[in-house]
């Protein structure tokens, strides 16, 4: 019969709950930046500090689990030279690889002998398990995760990244329904981190959620009242660091370099990289780097990176003028500032500046209501496809956004057919852009574009034989009654 061991090695955890099943197998679920890999670390130093041996796989880079470690105080070094403390990372070659692989069973055999390459184990953690019980037309992941963790005889913890356990593949319920603990993390809406238990082997004396801090040099610890820092509460040094985020990896070196010059600057181009980031240290500002093919996915990880930052003020960047919409979207999830149509250093340096001045702010319970940024397109199961319909849609809607209407012809001795698939490659279609081939012509709907976003299109489109292409460019509501003629002919 499974025993309770005696620490999870976190001390919120240790005083509401038994401490872990021996031989069990225990879940940790949130999203990024929620503490999921420290939950894991502090858990598996336990094991060491009682002496055993602790084996641990992860998606991250092996340097970097190793530097978060050091953040909370955990010096990895020693026992990983002893064999104590065993790596490993999978984070490119086996999940590409288990995606393709007709057996998957075949894959699940290098990680038990990974798990057993010397000897079990009393500790081991799996860091994500996400990409693992994926279901798949040759076999259900979880089916053979399970199949693997029963043959050893370990404390098993694994980390699922998730907002929420029902966002997770169908495979997770196998897994859910072996574990003896389920806890899923959280960041509330006052900037909170919690842990919610969702399922325990015995009785607690309170379901509530527990709150913690994640501080450097100690982990996880129990949450003191938590109140939004100004810049008067950070170190000289902190109030100097920025943290730059670039979506699109095309930073000029010029001004990566005077960044770099001007700042204590952390850079990374994979947007993953910034949340260990966030919870190792403390920073004055999050700049986020984005583009014109980049402006979806970086305004999620702002948006991430609002709700899992300890409140640094958020400049958002991009090189090129994007439209109103994505900026009014930006702001309305959380950025405090935005900056477009070219990133001269000097306004650059007084928009930086300025957030840094301004620091954090307090921010009372219930105050702050962040909106998740949605692509500003057309919506909903009855959104029309077709370009005139779009257009007499947002016509007679009341306060509908601003458009633009382009109206090309193919010139130079190019067909038709070549144009149309040229300009099909300059749309946002997520963004909500859309093209018929209608006549003699192509149209092409740019949502939320001014006069002058269109401009900027048209200059994309007549490049190289698409230089002489005709065009004519309208715009709601300042054109509304050409609009109208135009869809009604």
């Amino acid at each position: 019969m499974l025993q309770n061991t005696s620490s999870f090695g976190i001390g919120v955890l240790d005083e509401r709950l038994s401490g872990p099943v021996s031989g069990g197998l225990h879940v940790v679920i949130g999203g990024p930046g929620t503490g999921k890999t420290v939950v894991a670390l502090q858990f598996l130093y336990e094991g060491i500090r009682r002496g055993g041996r602790v084996a641990m796989l992860t998606q991250a880079r092996p340097g970097d689990v190793v530097d978060l470690a050091a953040s909370i105080g955990i010096d990895m070094t020693p026992h990983l030279r002893s064999g104590r403390w065993v790596l490993l990372g999978y984070q490119s070659g086996f999940r590409e690889r288990y995606r393709r692989s007709i057996e998957p069973g075949e894959l699940f055999q290098e990680l038990e002998e990974f798990v057993t390459a010397e000897a079990v184990p009393d500790r081991l953690v799996i860091d994500t398990c996400s990409p693992l019980v994926e279901s798949r037309e040759s076999g259900n992941g979880a089916e053979h995760l399970i199949d693997l963790l029963s043959g050893v005889s370990s404390t098993v913890l694994l980390t699922f990244a998730a907002e929420h356990p029902g966002a997770l593949d169908s495979g997770f319920d196998l897994i859910s329904q072996r574990a003896a603990l389920v806890l899923h993390l959280i960041l509330s809406s006052e900037g909170r981190r919690e842990i919610l238990v969702r399922k325990t082997p015995g009785p607690v004396e309170s379901t509530g959620p527990i709150t913690f801090e994640i501080r450097d040099g100690l982990g996880i610890v129990p949450a003191q009242a938590i109140q939004g820092k100004r810049r008067s509460d950070l170190a000289p040094e902190v109030r100097r660091r920025v943290l730059f985020v670039d979506v699109p990896a095309d930073l000029p070196a010029e001004l990566r370099i005077w960044l770099q010059e001007s700042f204590e600057l952390v850079y990374t181009a994979d947007p993953v990289d910034a949340f260990p980031e966030l919870a190792r240290r403390d920073f004055g500002l999050v700049a986020i780097h984005i583009d014109r093919r980049s402006v979806d996915r970086g305004l999620h990880v702002m948006y991430q990176l609002r709700r899992a930052a300890s409140r640094p003020p958020i400049l958002v960047m991009s090189p090129v003028d994007v439209r109103a919409s994505d900026r009014a979207r930006a702001l309305r999830a959380g950025a405090d500032d935005f900056i477009s149509g070219g990133l001269d250093p000097e306004e650059l340096a007084s928009r930086i500046e300025a957030l840094l001045r301004r620091g954090r702010t307090d921010v009372a319970d219930g105050e702050e209501t962040l909106e998740a940024p949605k692509p500003e397109r057309p919506e909903g199961p009855d959104e029309p496809a077709d370009v005139h319909e779009i257009i007499r849609a947002r016509l007679t809607s009341p306060g509908s956004p601003i458009f633009s209407l382009i109206l090309l012809r193919a010139g130079n001795g190019s067909r038709l057919e070549e144009l149309a698939e040229h300009v099909a490659r300059q749309m946002r279609h997520d963004g909500g852009d859309r093209m018929n081939v209608r006549e003699e012509r192509v149209e092409v709907y740019l949502h939320g574009a001014m006069h002058k976003h269109a401009e900027s299109f048209l200059k994309r489109v007549r490049t190289d034989r698409f230089a002489r292409v005709g065009a004519v460019v309208y715009t709601s509501p300042t054109d509304r009654d050409e609009l109208l003629k135009i869809i009604d002919q």
